[in-house]
Protein backbone atom coordinates (compact mmCIF):
# COMPACT_ATOMS: atom_id res chain seq x y z
CA UNK A 1 0.00 0.00 0.00
CA UNK A 2 0.98 3.34 -0.93
CA UNK A 3 1.24 6.62 2.02
CA UNK A 4 -0.18 9.48 0.46
CA UNK A 5 -0.07 12.81 2.61
CA UNK A 6 -3.12 15.15 2.55
CA UNK A 7 -3.45 18.81 1.72
CA UNK A 8 -7.56 19.25 2.24
CA UNK A 9 -8.47 22.84 3.81
CA UNK A 10 -8.26 23.13 7.63
CA UNK A 11 -11.28 21.75 9.69
CA UNK A 12 -12.86 23.45 12.76
CA UNK A 13 -11.34 22.07 16.08
CA UNK A 14 -13.90 21.31 18.40
CA UNK A 15 -13.66 20.13 21.54
CA UNK A 16 -15.93 19.77 24.46
CA UNK A 17 -15.04 20.95 28.19
CA UNK A 18 -14.68 18.02 29.32
CA UNK A 19 -12.38 16.55 27.24
CA UNK A 20 -10.39 20.27 27.33
CA UNK A 21 -10.22 19.85 31.01
CA UNK A 22 -8.81 16.14 31.30
CA UNK A 23 -5.69 17.75 28.47
CA UNK A 24 -5.18 20.14 31.57
CA UNK A 25 -5.00 17.64 34.27
CA UNK A 26 -2.77 15.52 32.00
CA UNK A 27 -0.59 18.47 31.56
CA UNK A 28 -0.21 19.55 34.84
CA UNK A 29 -0.02 15.75 35.87
CA UNK A 30 2.86 15.02 33.27
CA UNK A 31 5.93 17.86 33.17
CA UNK A 32 6.98 15.91 29.75
CA UNK A 33 3.58 16.00 28.17
CA UNK A 34 3.25 19.67 29.07
CA UNK A 35 7.04 21.08 27.66
CA UNK A 36 6.38 18.86 24.78
CA UNK A 37 2.12 20.69 24.56
CA UNK A 38 4.46 24.33 24.70
CA UNK A 39 5.30 23.71 20.99
CA UNK A 40 8.14 25.55 19.65
CA UNK A 41 7.54 29.09 17.87
CA UNK A 42 7.06 27.32 14.26
CA UNK A 43 5.27 24.57 15.36
CA UNK A 44 2.11 24.00 17.57
CA UNK A 45 -0.17 21.55 18.96
CA UNK A 46 -4.17 22.18 18.80
CA UNK A 47 -5.74 20.72 22.08
CA UNK A 48 -7.54 17.82 19.85
CA UNK A 49 -3.74 16.65 19.20
CA UNK A 50 -2.70 16.90 22.35
CA UNK A 51 -5.76 14.93 24.06
CA UNK A 52 -5.06 12.30 20.95
CA UNK A 53 -1.44 12.38 21.94
CA UNK A 54 -2.06 12.01 25.57
CA UNK A 55 -4.44 8.84 25.15
CA UNK A 56 -1.61 7.16 22.58
CA UNK A 57 1.36 8.02 25.59
CA UNK A 58 -1.63 6.21 28.06
CA UNK A 59 -1.57 3.07 25.51
CA UNK A 60 1.83 2.92 24.56
CA UNK A 61 2.65 3.21 28.47
CA UNK A 62 0.68 0.20 28.83
CA UNK A 63 2.69 -1.85 26.09
CA UNK A 64 6.02 -0.86 28.21
CA UNK A 65 7.10 2.12 26.58
CA UNK A 66 7.67 4.93 28.98
CA UNK A 67 5.52 7.85 27.99
CA UNK A 68 8.82 10.45 28.42
CA UNK A 69 10.41 9.03 25.47
CA UNK A 70 7.69 9.20 23.11
CA UNK A 71 7.55 13.12 24.44
CA UNK A 72 11.13 13.31 24.23
CA UNK A 73 10.66 12.45 19.88
CA UNK A 74 7.95 14.25 19.38
CA UNK A 75 9.78 17.38 20.36
CA UNK A 76 12.78 16.24 18.70
CA UNK A 77 9.90 15.53 15.54
CA UNK A 78 9.21 19.36 16.44
CA UNK A 79 12.42 20.59 16.05
CA UNK A 80 12.74 18.79 12.68
CA UNK A 81 9.95 20.35 10.85
CA UNK A 82 10.54 23.70 12.27
CA UNK A 83 13.43 23.83 10.94
CA UNK A 84 12.88 22.02 7.09
CA UNK A 85 11.13 23.94 4.35
CA UNK A 86 9.90 20.07 3.40
CA UNK A 87 6.54 20.17 2.77
CA UNK A 88 6.25 16.29 4.17
CA UNK A 89 8.45 16.65 7.29
CA UNK A 90 5.80 16.64 9.16
CA UNK A 91 5.20 13.06 7.93
CA UNK A 92 8.26 11.53 8.00
CA UNK A 93 8.81 12.78 11.76
CA UNK A 94 5.97 11.65 12.74
CA UNK A 95 6.38 8.41 10.99
CA UNK A 96 9.89 8.24 12.43
CA UNK A 97 9.06 8.60 15.77
CA UNK A 98 5.75 6.21 16.21
CA UNK A 99 8.21 3.59 14.23
CA UNK A 100 10.50 3.57 16.86
CA UNK A 101 8.31 3.20 20.01
CA UNK A 102 6.00 0.56 18.45
CA UNK A 103 5.01 -1.84 16.14
CA UNK A 104 3.17 -0.63 13.15
CA UNK A 105 1.92 -1.58 10.03
CA UNK A 106 3.02 0.38 7.21
CA UNK A 107 1.42 -1.14 4.47
CA UNK A 108 -2.38 -0.22 6.32
CA UNK A 109 -1.50 3.13 6.83
CA UNK A 110 -3.58 5.10 3.99
CA UNK A 111 -3.14 9.01 4.53
CA UNK A 112 -5.33 11.00 1.54
CA UNK A 113 -4.90 13.89 -0.24
CA UNK A 114 -7.60 16.22 -1.55
CA UNK A 115 -9.93 13.53 -1.41
CA UNK A 116 -13.59 14.48 -0.39
CA UNK A 117 -14.75 13.68 2.84
CA UNK A 118 -18.46 12.57 1.52
CA UNK A 119 -16.38 10.50 -0.45
CA UNK A 120 -14.28 8.51 1.55
CA UNK A 121 -17.32 7.72 3.87
CA UNK A 122 -19.95 7.17 0.22
CA UNK A 123 -17.21 4.44 0.05
CA UNK A 124 -17.13 2.93 3.14
CA UNK A 125 -14.66 4.45 5.16
CA UNK A 126 -14.99 6.86 8.08
CA UNK A 127 -11.84 9.16 7.86
CA UNK A 128 -9.42 9.88 10.97
CA UNK A 129 -9.25 13.94 10.01
CA UNK A 130 -6.05 15.71 11.95
CA UNK A 131 -3.66 18.32 11.43
CA UNK A 132 -0.98 17.64 8.58
CA UNK A 133 1.28 20.51 10.15
CA UNK A 134 1.59 18.29 13.15
CA UNK A 135 4.94 15.48 13.35
CA UNK A 136 2.52 14.49 16.68
CA UNK A 137 -0.71 14.26 14.88
CA UNK A 138 1.19 12.02 11.94
CA UNK A 139 2.30 9.41 14.33
CA UNK A 140 -0.95 9.41 16.57
CA UNK A 141 -3.02 8.88 12.97
CA UNK A 142 -0.40 6.53 11.74
CA UNK A 143 -0.75 4.45 15.16
CA UNK A 144 -4.48 4.68 15.40
CA UNK A 145 -4.43 3.86 11.75
CA UNK A 146 -2.44 0.43 12.30
CA UNK A 147 -4.13 -0.41 15.35
CA UNK A 148 -7.86 -0.16 13.57
CA UNK A 149 -6.18 -2.00 10.22
CA UNK A 150 -4.94 -5.09 13.18
CA UNK A 151 -8.24 -5.26 14.19
CA UNK A 152 -10.04 -5.68 11.45
CA UNK A 153 -7.80 -8.59 10.31
CA UNK A 154 -8.34 -9.89 13.92
CA UNK A 155 -11.85 -9.67 13.11
CA UNK A 156 -11.98 -11.38 9.36
CA UNK A 157 -9.64 -14.31 10.80
CA UNK A 158 -12.01 -14.72 13.61
CA UNK A 159 -14.84 -15.07 10.90
CA UNK A 160 -12.73 -17.17 9.03
CA UNK A 161 -12.38 -14.96 6.21
CA UNK A 162 -10.28 -15.44 3.47
CA UNK A 163 -6.85 -13.24 3.43
CA UNK A 164 -7.93 -9.82 2.92
CA UNK A 165 -7.30 -7.53 0.19
CA UNK A 166 -4.82 -4.89 -0.42
CA UNK A 167 -7.89 -2.55 0.40
CA UNK A 168 -7.03 -0.36 3.05
CA UNK A 169 -9.74 -0.66 6.35
CA UNK A 170 -9.32 2.74 7.50
CA UNK A 171 -7.74 5.89 5.85
CA UNK A 172 -6.15 8.90 8.00
CA UNK A 173 -7.26 12.75 6.15
CA UNK A 174 -4.89 15.53 6.90
CA UNK A 175 -5.97 18.78 7.34
CA UNK A 176 -3.51 21.40 6.28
Amino acid sequence: MVMVVAVPPRMPEALDDRRAEWVQQYRGDHAAADLWARGLRHVSHSTETQERVFRLAEQLERRGVDRRDLFLALEEADQCVAMSAEPLAAAQAGYRVISALAPISPASVVICAGENLSTLRALGFDPLAFDGHDPAAFAWAMFELSMCAEADRRSQWRRCLPEAFATPTAIGLARL
